[in-house]
C-alpha cells in the first residue's frame, strides 16, 4: 500500500512539474462536439440520406427476390411437381436465399464504409482544428473530457473546437468548389 502511494505521489509530482513548465492540457467533449458543430450536423444529415439511399436500392432488389422465393415455395408446396422438377424447384430456391443473404451482407458492407469514410473525414479535420487551435493557444496535450476522472470545466475546449471545425469545413467546400470550377473552366 505504501508503494501505491508513493508511485501516486511521485506520478503526481510529476504532472506538477509537466505544468510548471508550460504545458498546457485541454479536453474536449466528442459527444457534445457532434452536437455544435454545424458541419457535423451537416455531416449526420448526409449520412442518414445515403444510409436510406442505400436502404432503398437493396430493399428493391430484395423485394424483386422474396417475392420469387415465395413463388416457388408455392410451386413446392402445391404436390403438382414431378420429383425432378421440385428438386430444380429446391435447388432454385436455395440459391435465391443465398442471393437473399448476400444482397444483405452487401449492403451492410456498403453502409459500413460509407460511414468509416465519412467519420475518418471528420476525424482528420477535427485533428486539423485541434492542432491549429494548439498553434494559437499554446496546449500541447488535447484529450477526450469523457476519459478524464476530473477536469476544470476551464480546460474544455470544445466549443472552440466546433467553431474552428466548421471554419475549415466551410474553407475546404470553397476550395473543392474553386477547383471544380477551375477544371470545368480551363479558359481562365
Amino acid at each position: 500500500m505504501r508503494k501505491i502511494k508513493l508511485a501516486l505521489a511521485a506520478l503526481s509530482f510529476g504532472f506538477f512539474s509537466l505544468s510548471a513548465q508550460s504545458s498546457e492540457i485541454v479536453c474536449v467533449n466528442g459527444d457534445e462536439l457532434l452536437k455544435l458543430s454545424s458541419y457535423a450536423q451537416q455531416l449526420k444529415q448526409e449520412v442518414e440520406a445515403k444510409k436510406q439511399e442505400i436502404l432503398n436500392r437493396y430493399q428493391q432488389k430484395a423485394k424483386q427476390i422474396v417475392e420469387k422465393l415465395k413463388a416457388l415455395q408455392q410451386e413446392l408446396s402445391s404436390g403438382l411437381l414431378s420429383e425432378e422438377a421440385k428438386k430444380e424447384k429446391q435447388q432454385e430456391f436455395m440459391k435465391l436465399q443465398a442471393e437473399l443473404q448476400s444482397l444483405q451482407m452487401q449492403m451492410q458492407q456498403e453502409l459500413r464504409r460509407y460511414i468509416t469514410q465519412t467519420l475518418q473525414n471528420l476525424d482528420k479535420l477535427t485533428k486539423a482544428a485541434l492542432k491549429a487551435l494548439a498553434q494559437t493557444e499554446h496546449f500541447k496535450v488535447a484529450a477526450d473530457c469523457k476519459s478524464l476522472l476530473y477536469y476544470d470545466p476551464s480546460v474544455d475546449i470544445t466549443q472552440e473546437v466546433a467553431k474552428v471545425l466548421d471554419q475549415l469545413a466551410k474553407s475546404a467546400a470553397q476550395k473543392a468548389e474553386s477547383a471544380i470550377k477551375g477544371f470545368s473552366n480551363p479558359s481562365r
